[in-house]
């Protein structure tokens, strides 16, 4: 049969023709199908990472919270502080990171699951914000402007996207488009955004109102605590005589009062929109706002717990001490300077050198040298206390207390002297007059290594150095100038006994400065650390309510009080009294 006699034959080669090129096509487009879901499953695979980077995030939001809130309840706080969780650069980093997926407008989420997820970072994210509003009161001025606008940019851009993927369907995606088919996707749209958008924007009008109202009332908090201050310095019993440890206990506990009541983070988390943010969103400084007035005037004793962590090897040390003469023996008079320019000494450096020559003495027992080290590194946290909160103004002093305590770490941890290591039993240099000579020799070329450098080679590290040396010289030589030519007849133990008596000595000087380092933690701070100061002072009578007791009944030299917390002074005095 010719094919030319089959029906329609024109028609049937036409569409013959034809069907390749449909192939064609067809799988074309299959390849391209599997080739872009190839690459999507590719881009796909840092989807659980990212999300257990997001979860990590706000697990710490979440920790941070729980926090604040056992830190109000174990402080009997049920306004619960921010103490943990505050508005700063990195909560706001942590924060932006826990709510990523909201704010992710190009990926592709349509599960249920993904969806809720959106939705639960928007109920997140009110939560924080509603539990970050009391911190707002511990920021100054420029930080709380600075914070507040930060935060105000993170959750427009959060509104926006959340608004954009609404309006775009991407946050309501169904795969049998039930909203539309029952023509309902505009009310629910319009319910997710009243839902979710108007709740957290009247959060940021909140945020906003309340910078306003802490900016000024900071200013009248501060006005009303600094007229019970002045009424709280009047008092009769603080002026006369000596602060003793019941009349501290007194002070302190009328100025926790004071910082409670007048503090900014307390009036923030009284207030009435703080307190209907709290009732909307809080999960725990917030609608407890009333703090009980038994609680107030009835506080627990803040020193109680405090006086349980008594210095123990700090107090045997300073049992070795009788009174203040050591002061007058470290350092001579007669022993010329070898810096070309004298400078001020401090309490930490004499202190540091004094002990860097205990242990240079071989034949010394180690458990003596240690608990002489235990001691002194106890006492030296209470001396770089008043060094640095009664000598702050002097940059002198700043410098070489910086000095003396890099130079305590070399001495105390790798039992080194501006990097020379300290004698030990197989040393030759054995007996207390070659020590005592062999560091004096040491520190007296140091100290003129520096002197002979070019004044521009010179930096403040060079500095620093060559006073730590010529500390180390002058007390020394004072030592082998007490002794005269009868050095090499006297003992280590007899130098050691006398060199921890100077010790001792010195630090009982230092801490008789102890209670005037407490009031000052109590008056002299800015508002919003205030409350913490006060609990630090607390803390620091608690812990040195023996030292202050046993310092107590000695008679301290006829300074005025701003000068008793300069060693100069002291030394001076002690070698030359007053008439």
């Amino acid at each position: 049969m010719d094919p030319k006699d089959i029906p329609n034959y024109h028609e049937f080669r036409g569409l013959m023709a034809f069907c390749p090129n449909i192939t064609t096509e067809y799988l074309s487009s299959l390849w391209n199908l599997a080739y872009q879901s190839r690459k999507q499953n590719q881009y796909s695979k840092p989807m659980p990472w990212i999300g257990m980077y997001i979860a990590l995030a706000s697990l710490l939001c979440v920790l941070a919270m729980v926090a604040d809130l056992l830190h109000g309840l174990r402080n009997r706080k049920l306004w619960f502080p921010c103490k943990y969780f505050t508005l700063n650069a990195a909560s706001l980093t942590v924060i932006a990171v826990a709510i990523k997926l909201p704010m992710d407008l190009t990926t592709l989420m349509p599960g249920y699951m993904d969806q809720v997820t959106k939705i639960g970072s928007m109920s997140f994210m009110c939560t924080m914000m509603a539990n970050l509003l009391p911190s707002l009161a511990t920021k100054d001025n420029e930080g709380l402007v600075s914070n507040i606008i930060a935060l105000a940019l993170l959750v427009i851009s959060l509104v926006v996207n959340f608004c954009i993927q609404i309006s775009t369907g991407i946050l309501f995606f169904t795969p049998d488009d039930a909203f539309e088919q029952y023509n309902i996707g505009f009310l629910a749209r319009f319910i997710y955004v009243v839902g979710w958008v108007v709740p957290i924007l009247m959060l940021l009008i909140i945020y906003a109102c309340s910078a306003l109202a802490i900016l000024k009332s900071k200013q009248i908090l501060e006005l009303n605590y600094q007229r019970a201050n002045q009424t709280a310095l009047k008092d009769q019993e603080l002026k006369a005589g000596r602060l003793t440890v019941e009349k501290l206990k007194q002070h302190v506990r009328n100025y926790w009062i004071m910082a409670g009541t007048g503090s900014p983070q307390f009036m923030t988390a009284c207030s009435a929109t703080t307190s209907a943010a709290g009732a909307m969103f809080s999960t725990s400084r917030h609608t407890s706002g009333q703090q009980p007035k038994e609680q107030v005037g009835k506080d627990k004793d803040l020193t109680a717990g405090a006086e349980k962590q008594q210095p123990k090897n700090l107090m045997k040390l300073l049992s070795e001490s009788r009174g203040f003469e050591g002061l007058a023996k470290f350092d001579s008079n007669h022993v010329p300077s070898l810096l070309s320019q004298e400078n001020v000494n401090c309490w930490s450096l004499p202190l540091v050198t004094l002990t860097c020559i205990a242990m240079s003495l071989p034949d010394i027992q180690k458990n003596m040298i240690d608990c002489l080290l235990n001691g002194v590194s106890e006492g030296l946290l209470y001396v770089t206390l008043v060094e640095e909160t009664l000598n702050a103004t002097d940059h002198d002093h700043a410098g070489i207390q910086k000095a003396a305590e890099t130079l305590w770490v070399e001495v105390e941890v790798y039992h080194k002297w501006l990097g020379t290591k300290l004698p030990n039993p197989t040393s030759k240099v054995n007996t207390p007059g070659d020590i005592l000579q062999w560091l004096r020799d040491k520190a007296k070329n140091k100290v003129l290594n520096v002197e002979n450098m070019d004044i521009t080679d010179r930096n403040d590290n060079w500095k620093y150095k060559s006073i730590c040396a010529n500390s180390m010289y002058r007390i020394t030589e004072t030592i082998l100038l007490s002794y005269h030519e009868n050095i090499e007849e006297v003992s280590q133990e007899e130098l050691f006994s006398h060199v921890s008596s100077m010790i001792a000595d010195i630090i009982a000087a230092c801490l008789t400065n102890l209670p005037q380092v407490i009031r000052m933690k109590c008056t002299d701070s800015a508002i919003e650390k205030r409350e913490a100061n006060v609990q630090a002072a607390a803390q620091l009578l608690g812990e040195t309510t023996q030292i202050i007791n046993s310092l107590q009944d000695r008679e301290l030299p006829s300074l005025n009080p701003d000068e008793l917390a300069f060693i100069d002074k002291w030394c001076a005095y002690l070698k030359n009294p007053f008439p």
